[in-house]
């Protein structure tokens, strides 16, 4: 009895948002004291607990304490893959998801379907991201987001038609929500119909003066019409509204770049790192990779090429991501053509020490698409791409796709880092 007195006083904890005292009652909680369901209830309630406050991990182990006690517990695996795909474990998150599915009534189903749908929009499969947006909204036609989120699949598969189409049907659910004007606006840029897109943005500014985001894709759009002049001003409207907004920082120094302004590119691009640092994991790479090219293109332009290839070689060595526009630039930079060439597509095998000691990938891959004048060349530039300290091997699937004249030589493409994919010797 008593036990059950300290769960429901938990309970009432957690509803107050006194989530500390909670997993303090909870931490002693005599669990063989309370019957099964009690003893689920309990479990579901610390993992509750627990993603209140930001510790996903073991609140997965208690979501899962509970499911094993009870299979069929709905809400706790509906909890658990809202954990795991906050983890970013989109597998594990569709596997509870889908289990939820097919457990839950029809009328539970639609946050269900938007999670889903969320998780397969940011594991990049759209399309089937977008058949469940559609699910979501036909349970609940109320569901501005499911509206928009359909609309977002749309935009990242270049149907801008369909995406208009959403989008509006999320305008009427919520008409002075900002990022549906800004999506809006991308939508209809990316149609051709820039002076609607305008409008767009600026409402989406007028809705939420301190929307970086329009700001942003205003100035992108600008640029896009080679009006880089238009575009600073927007990046600097913005950044007086959200310093720290990197989108901004990085659009800024592109335009500064085109306009010749290298010198003052510099500058910005100094401040663009500083702001990078707080950005989240999946945009950080490509943001930083533009950053370091537009740097790389101003010293260049600035008659100091040593350098430029010396920023791009030092980005790459230690980017995990494949980093098109380094790469990009590093060939170009080279100015080496070849009469004849081949292009060599090879896998290498790296292994670095310090990552094991910092509790990272201690060994991990990458595949290289390469042109050169033979296979000894090819080796040597992706090899030059990898860090100088590293123990670097080739795999013998390095084969040759294809015999070129008149071609550039150099790096043309790479994947992002593979960890552990094969054990190095």
């Amino acid at each position: 009895m008593a036990a059950a007195n300290k769960l429901r006083q938990a309970l009432d904890l957690f509803r107050e948002g006194d989530f500390p005292r909670a997993q303090m009652l909870l931490e002693t909680l005599p669990l063989e004291e309370l019957d099964n369901d009690l003893q689920v209830e309990a479990h579901y309630l610390w993992g509750r607990v627990l993603v209140s406050r930001g510790d996903p991990m073991e609140a997965a182990q208690h979501f899962q304490a509970c499911v094993k006690l009870s299979p069929r517990h709905v809400p706790a695996l509906d909890a658990w893959g809202n954990v795991l795909a906050g983890m970013g474990d989109a597998r594990g998150a569709i596997e509870k998801y889908r289990r939820v599915l097919s457990l839950a009534p029809a009328e539970q189903h639609a946050h269900v379907l938007f999670n889903y749908a969320t998780v397969l929009l940011q594991s990049g499969a759209y399309m089937r991201a977008l058949k469940r947006f559609r699910e979501c909204f036909k349970r609940d036609n109320r569901r501005a987001d499911a509206a928009y989120g359909a609309a977002d699949c749309y935009l990242r598969l270049n149907r801008s038609q369909g995406a208009l189409k959403w989008l509006r049907i999320a305008e009427s659910l919520e008409p002075k929500a900002a990022r549906i004007q800004v999506a809006m606006g991308n939508a209809l840029a990316s149609a051709g119909k820039s002076e609607k897109a305008m409008a767009c943005f600026a409402k989406a500014i007028e809705f939420d003066a301190a929307c970086s985001d329009a700001y942003y894709n205003w100035a992108v759009a600008l640029a896009r019409a080679e009006d880089y002049l238009g575009a600073i001003k927007k990046c600097k409207a913005g950044l007086k509204q959200a310093p720290d907004s990197f989108e901004l920082h990085v659009e800024h120094l592109f335009c500064l770049r085109k306009m010749g302004a290298y010198d003052a590119a510099l500058q910005v691009a100094i401040r663009a790192r500083q702001a990078l640092k707080g950005a989240p994991n999946d945009r950080r790479g490509e943001f930083s990779d533009l950053v370091a090219c537009n740097e790389a293109v101003c010293l260049r332009e600035l008659g100091e090429g040593e350098r430029a290839r010396t920023v791009l070689r030092d980005f790459l060595r230690e980017s995990p991501e494949s980093a098109r526009h380094c790469v990009a630039e590093l060939r170009y930079s080279r100015q080496e053509r070849l009469a004849k060439a081949s292009r060599f597509e090879m896998t290498l095998y790296v292994k670095r020490s310090e990552y094991a000691e910092e509790g990272g990938a201690a060994s991990y891959s990458r595949v290289y698409w390469v042109i050169a004048r033979d296979l000894a060349q090819a080796r040597q530039f992706a090899r030059d791409l990898e860090p100088a300290q590293a123990e670097v091997r080739f795999g013998e699937d390095t084969r040759v796709i294809e015999e070129l004249t008149n071609a550039d030589a150099g790096a043309v493409e790479r994947t992002s880092m593979l960890a552990n994919q094969e054990p190095h010797p």
